[in-house]
């Protein structure tokens, strides 16, 4: 039996996004999918004035989850 095989949904990480502000060093809350954590991003961008990003669980910048103040994606 491979290592693959012995993981179980259980064991395995489950993915986790926040919305984060490198400006002021704010990090939202924990979400389970990438779409929420880009909305909340999103939303402190707009309330805010913020150029905010989505991080994983590994606290890395998810490539392409810039969001910019107004709606703008880069």
């Amino acid at each position: 039996m491979t290592a693959q095989e012995q993981e179980t949904a259980a064991t395995r990480w489950a993915p986790a996004y926040r919305a984060h502000c490198p400006g002021c060093k704010w990090s939202g809350r924990t979400f389970s999918s990438y779409g929420s954590a880009e909305q909340a991003a999103q939303g402190r961008a707009d309330k805010y004035g913020h150029v905010t990003h989505v991080i994983d669980q590994y606290g890395l910048r998810v490539v392409g989850s810039v969001r910019r103040p107004g709606g703008e994606e880069s």
